[in-house]
């Protein structure tokens, strides 16, 4: 395989570290013999297709400094599903520009995308080396520890449950119970984050619903009674796509847009029907939070660990395309806990490709309703640092 062009693009939903990761794609192309120029698709994988590219080789040392102060994704990205009618522009665009390195920055379904493409490309005898690099805030990728992306997601929700319920413990007499509705999609992962500032019964939360679990509603509101007639309020973080005991989507949409192209339902608000129900049941206000995308790329709550473990692995992806890897993901691999370690790994991405991976049994305490030390260990050397409050 000879001297080529790299290009890289940034898919579906973005984190506080994601330009992190382009960061080490970046840097290393620039320190490769065969790699002659790095390009960025504009809007995912809608750059390849309509050859809309940028040139990424000439930033300096400033813009690079400034692209890793940036949430959200720098060239921009999109949630499509490739369609047949895009193939020829693909591999057009692939060509005309000399490109012999493929990066899609992503998660399952940018995964799925980057392996179409190779598997293309190896039809036509087209020499080109595709590498996924994961990201998501879902942290709902088998075959690793952890995704970039999730540390900072969960010092976010973390230190926002945190906050609300300090406001809570305040408002206790007009708003008593708050409920706090955080992303996720299928998996628990980042509603379980929540717990991560907790360190009495008082602090938030009080209560945690995982999708993984079905949401029994009187269940529920006998959970809320007791905590309520304990310490007088209480604040419950819910997964978006909770589901009740007949499969359905707590706050499901049943109007308008109710899919992504990948499929993937959206929801109007889980948490929004829970206040009505407790107001309905228990005649107590509730009020509820939906930190929607700001949860995703807040970058005034980056963990430190994330950013650099998200640069790690866009290293790591150049260094695997160089010596001669292809159709394989980035991972991230603890060695250990306590010093706590992390490496750069790789599987193929038939491993990963639309495969979930949920939060388990063993994070999840047997009420269905908090997580268990399993899950704090696990988690705490991944997020930044929190403040700690006072109680009068």
């Amino acid at each position: 395989m000879g001297r080529g062009n790299a290009v890289v693009g940034q898919s579906g939903g973005a984190t506080a570290v994601i330009n992190q990761t382009l960061i080490g794609i970046i840097k290393q192309s620039m320190a490769e013999e065969d790699i002659d120029k790095i390009l960025g698709m504009r809007n995912g994988i809608l750059g390849l297709v309509n050859d809309e590219l940028t040139d990424l080789t000439g930033l300096s040392a400033s813009d690079i400094e400034l692209l890793g102060q940036t949430p959200s994704s720098a060239l921009g990205s999109c949630r499509y599903k490739l369609q047949d009618s895009d193939i020829p522009s693909i591999l057009e665009t692939l060509e005309r520009h000399n490109i012999k390195y493929f990066f899609l920055i992503g998660g399952n379904d940018s995964a799925e995308t980057s392996l179409r493409i190779s598997k293309l490309a190896q039809e036509r005898n087209m020499d080109l080396r595709a590498i996924a690099l994961p990201k998501t805030i879902d942290n709902d990728l088998p075959c690793m520890d952890h995704t970039p992306g999730y540390g900072s997601v969960a010092t976010f929700i973390a230190g926002a449950t945190q906050e609300a319920g300090k406001d809570t413990e305040a408002m206790k007499l007009a708003d008593p119970i708050k409920i706090i509705e955080v992303k996720g999609r299928n998996s628990g992962w980042t509603v379980a984050s929540s717990a991560l500032a907790k360190k009495d019964k008082f602090d938030a939360p009080h209560l945690i619903y995982f999708p993984e679990k079905p949401f029994n509603e009187a269940k529920f509101i006998k959970d809320v009674k007791r905590v309520y007639d304990d310490i007088g309020y209480c604040v419950i973080v819910v997964a978006e796509t909770i589901r009740n005991t007949e499969g359905r989507l707590v706050g499901e949409r049943t109007e308008g847009i109710t899919k992504d192209s990948f499929g993937h339902p959206y929801v109007d608000s889980a948490a929004a029907a829970l206040c009505r129900l407790v107001e309905g049941k228990l005649k107590l206000r509730a009020r509820f939070d939906k930190p929607g995308t700001l949860q995703n790329s807040s970058i005034r709550y980056v963990s430190p660990v994330d950013q650099q473990e998200a640069q790690m692995a866009g290293k790591e992806a150049v260094l695997l395309a160089v010596a001669g890897k292809t159709d394989v993901i980035v991972t991230l691999e603890r060695e250990s806990s306590d010093p706590y370690k992390c490496v750069a790994g790789h599987v193929p991405i038939e491993k990963i490709a639309g495969i979930e991976k949920y939060l388990p049994d063993n994070f999840i305490n047997a009420d269905e309703n908090f997580v268990t030390q399993d899950y704090i260990d696990y988690a705490t050397p991944l997020i930044g640092k929190l403040p700690t409050f006072i109680r009068l």
